[in-house]
């Protein structure tokens, strides 16, 4: 095979879009991918009314919104077959159901629920299961044959049968992220076990994909997720609003507000910029331009602010505020460094005028729009805030306190407009 580097400006054909929606029961996947899905599938034909491909596990749940979406062309995907035969949810009938899709022509098909991939009948933790048997039944009989009493450990045979298993969910994978369709791909989640009591708990076991702030865990392989243009975990307490923005890249920032639910018109966006017509790019760079005046210190980036250019970008960079006060403030905080101290600040340096006070600490609490970014803030500064005193550490907690109910209430608010 001939290999050859494609000039950019030779490209033309779209980029396709492949979204994660992940939530526990009630937070509203349905209908929240429904309406996603329009928006997109309108950007993409230019069309009213074009069709929305459905894969439905949940016994066709989907066609409880058939009135509201016409368009919606169902696929009842059910682990028995036409024959009335046990045939699962193997890694090949979903990639025989992307295959379908394209051959339709459908511009997006929404995968609800994918957690059967991962989880269900014939998914590939049963798989596991069936090649682990297996092999420890092939292992039993082999201390048969040569007289060893040792009893098998299975745990000795599981990495074999991921071994076995993984390549066909790969192939998968690779099947969803190379189609030529536009794919939502939404997953069940359940709740993380956590770790101490009220406000300070947190998940009791962190994973690579399972960060400490977000009480949720999609049941899915976890390097799903950052295959994904992007996953968003939904919350019970605010239904298709995007509260937990596990992987959202700059391009996307301003369309996902936790506060408001995800709607056709944020579809619809997305889709614009997978066909490179949409003001993503010039957004990624006023939010980047924006950084840069920021790591000028906050009197730079105030100037910045208040003149006419920031004024524009103001609804642009928003949504990175808390990323922009902390790199005022640490621009601040190296400027107040002494250059006679070759190793650091004097100690005159430290104390009240620190830039990361519990005044600092507790105003930037009062600036979050989502519970996510205040468990950022305040693990990200762990350390600062440990030094406290015992009462400036309770003023921040209740500070965190009720700015979490205050996040709450506007989020239901939102959720019900």
């Amino acid at each position: 095979m001939a290999i050859r580097f494609v000039p950019v400006a030779e490209i033309n054909d779209p980029l396709t879009i492949a979204l994660g929606i992940s939530g526990a029961s009630s937070t509203g996947k349905t209908f929240t991918s429904l309406r996603m899905a329009r928006g997109i599938a309108e950007a993409i034909t230019g069309k009213k009314g074009s069709p929305i491909g459905y894969v439905d596990t949940e016994n066709k749940r989907a066609l409880h919104y058939k009135a509201a979406f016409p368009e919606m062309a169902h696929f009842d995907f059910t682990a028995i077959d036409e024959k009335g035969e046990l045939v699962g949810f193997g890694p090949e009938r979903w990639i025989a159901v992307i295959d379908a899709a394209e051959a339709a022509e459908l511009p997006v098909v929404i995968m609800d629920s994918f957690s059967h991939a991962w989880e269900g009948v014939g998914g590939v933790l049963d798989l596991h299961a069936q090649v682990l048997d297996r092999l420890v039944r092939e292992a039993e009989a082999r201390n048969q044959r040569y007289n060893n009493s040792s009893p098998v450990d299975p745990a000795k045979y599981s990495q074999l049968a991921w071994a076995e298993v993984k390549p066909r969910y790969r192939r998968l994978i690779d099947r969803i992220v190379r189609a030529k369709t536009n794919i939502i791909i939404c997953t069940r989640a359940k709740p993380v076990m956590q770790q101490g009591f009220g406000d300070k708990a947190k998940n009791a076991r962190a994973t690579k994909t399972r960060r400490q702030d977000v009480p949720w865990d999609p049941a899915s392989d976890g390097d799903l997720m950052f295959e994904m243009t992007a996953m968003i975990i939904l919350d019970p307490s605010a239904p298709g609003c995007p509260v937990y923005q596990v992987k959202v890249a700059d391009q996307f920032k301003a369309l996902f507000d936790p506060r408001r639910p995800m709607s056709e018109e944020t579809g619809h966006a997305m889709a614009e910029w997978a066909k490179g017509q949409g003001g993503a790019q010039k957004q990624k760079e006023t939010m980047d331009l924006a950084r840069e005046k920021a790591r000028g210190g906050t009197d730079v980036f105030t100037k910045w602010w208040n003149g006419d250019e920031g004024k524009a970008a103001r609804p642009i960079v928003r949504p990175i505020m808390e990323e922009i006060k902390i790199l005022c403030a640490t621009a601040d905080d190296m400027a107040s460094i002494s250059d006679d101290e070759p190793f650091g600040r004097a100690d005159t340096d430290h104390g009240e005028s620190h830039a990361f006070d519990a005044d600092w600490i507790i105003d930037q609490i009062n600036r979050k729009i989502t519970g996510m970014d205040i468990s950022s803030l305040l693990s990200s500064h762990a350390d600062t805030i440990a030094g406290f005193s015992e009462e400036d550490q309770e003023r921040v907690d209740q500070a965190k306190r009720a700015r979490i109910e205050w996040i709450i209430a506007q989020s239901k608010a939102a959720a019900g407009k």
